[in-house]
This record gives structure tokens, sequence and C-alpha cells, in this order.
């Protein structure tokens, strides 16, 4: 079953991670798996990507809607400051029946790229246009860094999922 961590900002303690644990356990579908009140995540095993909803809903009623990942948890291996790295394209994110339907400008000029993001799947599948390559999931930055290796600059941007959730989004330029 594919696992998740999500960001709730409102979290502050034990407590606030023991509440979202109670909530998680009334969604059919989903398993609380660990809290971290620094982070201020959870993560989470879901049976099917909408059960994703029905945890967002859950939170929520209980105080700690799902929100951005806290800046200061850092990005990990691959992850770097959008303002630093490559191209850092505009994303447009809407819902569709696999999970996201995104569309986002490429530095060849092109008028615009479409993206689908599949709640399904654990592992999503690489966007590419003229040897410019997206990846939207979690810890997409160092995903796509092993996938392509050192010829590419990798910029990471967290952007907003239509059911409330944070993701990284990978935009790999060939260097030089």
């Amino acid at each position: 079953m594919p696992q998740i961590t999500l960001f709730a900002p409102d979290v502050t303690c034990d407590h606030c991670i023991a509440t979202i644990q109670k909530a998680v356990g009334t969604v059919e579908g989903a398993t609380f798996l660990e809290g971290d009140p620094d982070s201020k995540s959870f993560a989470i095993e879901v049976t099917e990507g909408a059960v994703l909803d029905r945890v967002a809903s859950a939170v929520a009623a209980e105080g700690y809607p799902l929100g951005p990942a806290s800046p200061a948890r850092g990005g990990g291996a691959g992850a770097q400051d959008a303002s630093t790295v490559g191209f850092a394209p505009a994303y447009t994110i809407e819902k569709s029946p696999e999970g996201a339907s995104i569309t986002y400008t490429c530095p060849c000029g092109s008028t615009t790229e479409d993206y689908t993001y599949d709640r399904s799947k654990a592992d999503q599948a690489l966007g590419s246009c003229c040897d410019h390559h997206l990846l939207i999931q979690a810890n997409a930055g160092q995903r796509l860094q092993e996938r392509l290796g050192d010829a590419y600059e990798v910029n990471v941007q967290s952007v907003e999922m239509p059911w409330g959730q944070p993701m990284e989004a990978a935009f790999a330029t060939r260097k030089g």
C-alpha cells in the first residue's frame, strides 16, 4: 500500500499528533504510521489515493487542516532553493479522475506541457519535454536527480495538490 507524509501546520506537540492518529483511525483504508510534531508531519498508509480526501477531512475536523511543509524541515538530498537553480516552471493544478492534471511552462518556449499525477501509484511517471524533465511526488528532487544523474540541475518547488496536500515538484534542466 502507498505510504505518504502529510503536513499539518497547526501541530505543536505530541498531543496534536495523538489527535491526528485517532482521526486517521476513523478513516477506512487509512493507517497512521508515525508523526513528528517538530516537522508538523505525519505518515500514513492508504489503500488508494481517494482515501486522502477522507483523511484530510477527518484531521481538519479535529483542528489540523493539511498545509504546506514547514520550511525548517529542509528538502533532503537533491532539494535546492528555487531561486538558485535552473528554470522554475509555473504550475496550474486541477483535480482529475486520476488525481491531478498539471499544466506547466517549459523553458523551450513550447506553449504548455501537461503532466498527470496518478494518486493510485507510489512512484510517478516522468514528464518530459525537449530534454527537460518533471517529477511530482514525495522526495521528487532526490528521485529525479537519481534518475537523471549529474548532467542535470534540479529545481524543487512545493506545490499544493487539489486535495490540500503539499507535494514536491522537481524540474530538471541539462547543465551547460
